[in-house]
C-alpha cells in the first residue's frame, strides 16, 4: 500500500477509529481562545491571531510572531473582490503579476519573491498548498498570512511568509445570503450561501455555496469562474469534531500581458490597451475532496487529522509581447509568439495528524505540539511549439489587430513535456513553555522530500532539511507584550540546471523584534515589528550557458529587512479602523547578473489607511487611501514604476428584517480620482506591467435569512 491510499485508509476508518474514545472521553477543561482579526464589528473585540506561527489558535498579544487574518467580512465592507485586496490590509504585502488570470493573483511578502522559476502561486487553502488556486470570494472566512518564514507548523513555509486562505465550513446554526453584485466594464457577481442543522440534536449540519464571478473587462479579457463548494459537519460539544468536503471551480479566461516599457517607463498608452490576442480561452478545472477530524484524547490532549485531494486540469494559451523592441521597425514595435498548453494534469494528496496537549510540569505550563504530514503534487503538461508566423509583430502605439491565426493541426506541432513530481514527509515538534510574564517557543521541522522538475532526462534531487525556530514573548501588562524571534524555512525551486538535474530547495532565516498593544478594551490592537529577512539558494542564470535562459544554478541570495506597523479595531463606538505601514528594503546579494539590484515589485513604503464611520446602525461610510512609492519593474532595474496614491468611497445601507433577515445594499467608489497607476510588472522583465483600473463603480445587494 503506497503512502496516499495509506492517508485515505486512514480517513476513512477515523470515525470508527475513534469512536472507543469518544465514548470514553469527557469534554476538555482547556477553554477555546479566540482567533485573531484585523477588523471586527464593533461588538466583537479584535483577539484572533492565525494558527499558522503555533499550530493554535491563541490571543493575538501571546503570539511571538507576525501573523494577520483578514476576515472576509472587511474586504466585502471595503468594496474588495480579489486576494490582492484583501493583502492590502497587511503590512509588508506587495503584489506581483501572474497570468492565469485576475481570480489567481501573485503577491510578494517582506520582499521575497515567491517565484522559484515557474511563478507557481504560493497559496494554502485550509493549510494545505494548491499551486495557483483560485481566490473564491463566496468560498472565504478569511485569509490569514504569517509574515517570515516562521518554520510553519504542519506546513512548508514560504521565505517572506504564508498565506492561507481559510474557506467557510458548516455551522450548527441555520442561516442563509444571496448576493448580487455588478460593476463597470461587465463586473458581475452573484452566489447563495446556505447552511442548515440537519439533526434535532443540533450535531449535524450541512453547507452549500455555489458562485459565478465575472471580473472586470475593462482590459478587454475576460475571466469567468463557476464554483460549488458543499460541506458537512459533526461534532459533539468539544468532544469531537469530523467534516467532509468536496469544492469545484471551472475558471475560464485569458491571460493579460500587460504593456511593456520604453526608456525606463512604461509606455505611454491608453491604459486599456490590450496588445495579446490569444487564438483560444484558457481554461482550469479544480476538483478538491477534503476530510477532517479532531478529538479530544483527554482533557488535554486532541488529535487532529486532515486529508486532502485535488485533481486539476487546464489548457492554456498565451499571445504575448516577446523580446526587445525590433531593430529597423518603427519605435514602439514588437514581436509577438504564442504559446498552447494543452491537457494540463496536476494531482495534489495531502494528509496530516497532530497531537496537542497542555500540560504542568515542574510548575511551568507547556503547550507541545506534534505534527506529521505527508505531501505529493504531480504535474504533467505538455507543450507545442507554435510556429512563430502565426503571431505578427505589433506597434503598441498603433496597433493593427486580427492577424494572429491559430496552427491549422496541434497533431503536427512538435511536443514536450514538462514534469513535476514532489513527494515530501515531514515531522514538526514544538514547545511553548509559560512562566509567569514570560512565554518561550522552541521548535523544528525536518522534512524529507524528493523533486523533480523539467523535460525528459531532468533527475530529481532528494535532499533533507531542518528547519529551527526560537521565539521569546514578555508580558508587559495585561495589555502590552514585546517578542523576539529567529525562524527558518524553505522552499523548492522549480527549476532544473544546465545538466538536467533539478536542483535543490531555497532556504531562508529570519530574526524578528516586535511589541503588541490592545487599546480601548481589547477592541484596538497594534502590532510593530522589525525584521531581517535572509535567502540562499536562490535560483541564478547559469553563466556556462548564456544562450538559454532556463539553465539555473542556486548560487543566488538575497537579504531584505523593514519595519512593519498597524493598528486595526475599534475606535469609537461609530468609527472602525485598519491601518499599516510599511518599510521595505530588499536586495539581491550574489547574483552573477543582478548583484546588488534591488528586488523588482518591492516599494521602499506602503501604506493603507481604511475608515468606516457609521452615521446610524443602518447607514455606514467607508474611506480609504492605498499609497505605494515607487519601485522598480524589472531585476535589472531598468524601468521605474511611479509611485501613486488610490483613493476608494464605500456607502452601504443595511435594513434589519424580522425573524434575523436582513438587506443590506453597496456602492463603491474604486480609485474616486481616476489615478493612473501601475499594479505590478513580472519579476524577471520589463514588458509585461500590469496597469491599474481606472474610476469604477461596484454595486452589490444582500439578502441574509
Amino acid at each position: 500500500m503506497n503512502k496516499t491510499s495509506l492517508a485515505l485508509a486512514l480517513g476513512v476508518a477515523f470515525p470508527w477509529l475513534a469512536a472507543p474514545v469518544l465514548a470514553q472521553t469527557v469534554p476538555s477543561s482547556t477553554p477555546s481562545l479566540p482567533v485573531t482579526t484585523v477588523l471586527a464589528p464593533a461588538t466583537q473585540p479584535v483577539q484572533r491571531a492565525g494558527s499558522l506561527a503555533t499550530g493554535t489558535d491563541a490571543n493575538a498579544l501571546d503570539t511571538p510572531f507576525s501573523a494577520t487574518s483578514v476576515p472576509a467580512e472587511l474586504i466585502r465592507d471595503q468594496g474588495g473582490t480579489t486576494l490582492q485586496d484583501a493583502l492590502r490590509n497587511v503590512p509588508g504585502a506587495q503584489a506581483d503579476t501572474g497570468f492565469n488570470g485576475s481570480h489567481t493573483q501573485f503577491f510578494i511578502l517582506r520582499g521575497a519573491v515567491t517565484d522559484s522559476g515557474t511563478g507557481s502561486n504560493r497559496v494554502l487553502r485550509d493549510g494545505v498548498r494548491l499551486s495557483n488556486y483560485p481566490y473564491v470570494p463566496a468560498f472565504v472566512q478569511s485569509v490569514d498570512v504569517l509574515r517570515g518564514p516562521g518554520a510553519a507548523i504542519g506546513v512548508r513555509s514560504e521565505p517572506g511568509g504564508t498565506v492561507n486562505i481559510v474557506t467557510r465550513q458548516p455551522q450548527m446554526a441555520n442561516f442563509g445570503s444571496v448576493l448580487l453584485g455588478a460593476g463597470s466594464h461587465g463586473a458581475f457577481e452573484t452566489s447563495v450561501d446556505l447552511n442548515r442543522v440537519l439533526s434535532q440534536d443540533n450535531e449535524l449540519a450541512a453547507r452549500v455555496t455555489a458562485t459565478r464571478s465575472d471580473n472586470s473587462e475593462w482590459r478587454h479579457v475576460r475571466d469567468r469562474l463557476d464554483g460549488i463548494k458543499f460541506g458537512i459537519a459533526k461534532s459533539d460539544g468539544d468532544r469531537y469534531h469530523l467534516r467532509a468536503g468536496v469544492e469545484a471551480t471551472n475558471q475560464t479566461y485569458q491571460p493579460d500581458y500587460g504593456i511593456p516599457a520604453l526608456n525606463g517607463r512604461p509606455v505611454a498608452v491608453p491604459r486599456d490597451r490590450q496588445l495579446s490576442e490569444p487564438f483560444g480561452d484558457s481554461t482550469t478545472s479544480n476538483r478538491i475532496v477534503d476530510l477532517h477530524g479532531d478529538v479530544a484524547l483527554t482533557r488535554s490532549t486532541r488529535l487532529a487529522l486532515d486529508l486532502t485531494h485535488l485533481e486539476a486540469s487546464s489548457t492554456s494559451i498565451k499571445n504575448l509581447i516577446n523580446g526587445n523592441p525590433l531593430p529597423g521597425q518603427p519605435t514602439g514595435t514588437w514581436a509577438r509568439v504564442s504559446s498552447w498548453e494543452p491537457g494540463t494534469d496536476r494531482r495534489i494528496d495531502s494528509a496530516t495528524a497532530s497531537l496537542t496537549s497542555n500540560h504542568q510540569w515542574s510548575g511551568l505550563q507547556h503547550r507541545l505540539y506534534l505534527g506529521v504530514d505527508y505531501y505529493k503534487e504531480t504535474l504533467n503538461q505538455p507543450t507545442l511549439s507554435v510556429p512563430a508566423s502565426t503571431s505578427p509583430s505589433i506597434n503598441v502605439f498603433y496597433p493593427v489587430y486580427g492577424r494572429v491565426t491559430a496552427p491549422v493541426s496541434a497533431a503536427l506541432l512538435p511536443r514536450s513535456l514538462t514534469t513535476e513530481n514532489l513527494e515530501s514527509t515531514a515531522i514538526s515538534l514544538q514547545d511553548q513553555v509559560d512562566f509567569g510574564a514570560w512565554s518561550l517557543v522552541a521548535g523544528t521541522r525536518f522534512t524529507q522530500q524528493k523533486f523533480l522538475y523539467g523535460t525528459a532526462g531532468t533527475q530529481p534531487v532528494d535532499e533533507s532539511r531542518w528547519s529551527p525556530k526560537l521565539a521569546l514573548l514578555r508580558r508587559l501588562s495585561d495589555t502590552g507584550t514585546v517578542y523576539a524571534n529567529v525562524s527558518t524555512g524553505t522552499s523548492p525551486n522549480q527549476v532544473s540546471s544546465s545538466s538536467n538535474q533539478s536542483l535543490p530547495s531555497r532556504r531562508s532565516a529570519q530574526a524578528e523584534l516586535g511589541w503588541k498593544a490592545a487599546w480601548n478594551q481589547g477592541n484596538l490592537v497594534s502590532d510593530v515589528a522589525i525584521y531581517r529577512l535572509n535567502q540562499t539558494n536562490m535560483i541564478a542564470a547559469d553563466q556556462s550557458t548564456p544562450l538559454n535562459n532556463f539553465d539555473f544554478t542556486v548560487t543566488g541570495s538575497a537579504r531584505s529587512q523593514g519595519l512593519e506597523a498597524s493598528l486595526t479595531g475599534t475606535l469609537t463606538e461609530r468609527i472602525d479602523l485598519a491601518a499599516s505601514y510599511a518599510y521595505t528594503d530588499a536586495k539581491y546579494e550574489n547574483n552573477p547578473v543582478y548583484g546588488g539590484m534591488t528586488v523588482p515589485n518591492v516599494a521602499r513604503h506602503t501604506l493603507s489607511l481604511w475608515g468606516r464611520y457609521a452615521w446610524t446602525p443602518e447607514w455606514k461610510t467607508g474611506a480609504g487611501v492605498y499609497v505605494q512609492s515607487r519601485r522598480y519593474a524589472d531585476e535589472a532595474n531598468t524601468t521605474t514604476l511611479p509611485g501613486y496614491a488610490r483613493f476608494d468611497l464605500v456607502q452601504s445601507w443595511t435594513k434589519k428584517l424580522d425573524n434575523g433577515q436582513s438587506i443590506e445594499l453597496q456602492v463603491a467608489l474604486r480609485n474616486l480620482f481616476d489615478k493612473e497607476y501601475f499594479v505590478s510588472s513580472h519579476l524577471h522583465v520589463n514588458r509585461w506591467i500590469t496597469p491599474g483600473q481606472g474610476r469604477n463603480v461596484q454595486v452589490s445587494g444582500t439578502y441574509r435569512f
